[in-house]
């Protein structure tokens, strides 16, 4: 009987992956910035995934403002993509002093993950998960992941763990990304711009840059202040998720 019941463990399991494979996941997540709260959405497969803003709360007066943000993010390809065969994230470098319309590369698998054992029962969306937490780039979180969906993936550039990640927040309550729901087809296809091809820069190549470029612009700003000024220490504070800058 004993031999039996692990068979057929093995069975599911392998059945499973099978028709995890098979599929792609979809997962709506609502993103919580400091209070700025937007929906974002993530399509995964095995092979790879796309997260992307797809509206941003508080424009309910503004609807038309809205749908052109939206609709911007759209025509410029702004999203986030996950390779997960070549190990690699790309992504679109924003800021404003950028006018060479780089790729940030960056890599997979970065994060190292402490599972907590222990938890049993939890739940989340009527899934089991479980619990696991990190230190990525600044700040420490706390995420919940659901093994009986084993892609290795999640919001943002958060992944490696042995399940989807559908709830992880930062201990700071600066960020959280919270699923509210998730769906499952066959006929998604992956269309990704062929912008995130050319012009790649690694990512602590950009950080390093960027920094060169926020340091240029402070000193040019402080030969604009009287002479008695220019000695001022400005506590800039850049309201980023990963603290590199």
């Amino acid at each position: 009987m004993k031999v039996k019941t692990i068979f057929l463990i093995g069975v599911f399991s392998i059945c499973s992956t099978i028709l995890f494979a098979q599929n792609v996941v979809l997962v709506t997540y609502e993103e919580n910035q400091s209070g700025k709260i937007s929906i974002t959405k993530l399509t995964v497969n095995n092979n790879q995934s796309i997260y992307k803003t797809t509206s941003i709360k508080g424009f309910e007066e503004t609807p038309g403002e809205l749908k052109k943000i939206v609709d911007n993010l759209e025509k410029s390809s702004i999203y986030l993509v996950k390779l997960f065969r070549e190990n690699k994230i790309l992504y679109p470098a924003i800021r404003v002093f950028d006018q060479k319309k780089q790729i940030i590369l960056d890599s997979l698998n970065c994060i190292k993950w402490k599972l907590i054992t222990g938890t049993t029962n939890l739940k989340y969306l009527g899934r089991k998960v479980k619990t696991a937490k990190c230190h990525f780039r600044g700040r420490n979180y706390s995420a919940m992941y659901c093994p009986d969906i084993p892609i290795s993936d999640g919001p943002f550039k958060f992944n490696g763990l042995p399940g989807l990640i559908l709830k992880i927040s930062s201990d700071d309550n600066f960020v959280s990304y919270s699923a509210t729901k998730i769906e499952f087809s066959k006929d998604v296809k992956f269309v990704i711009a062929p912008k995130y091809y050319t012009n790649q820069i690694k990512f602590w190549d950009y950080v390093n840059l960027a920094k060169k470029e926020m340091a240029a612009d402070y000193q040019h700003f402080l030969s604009t202040l009287p002479p008695e000024q220019r000695n001022v220490k400005f506590d800039v504070k850049l309201d980023r998720v990963e603290m590199v800058f």
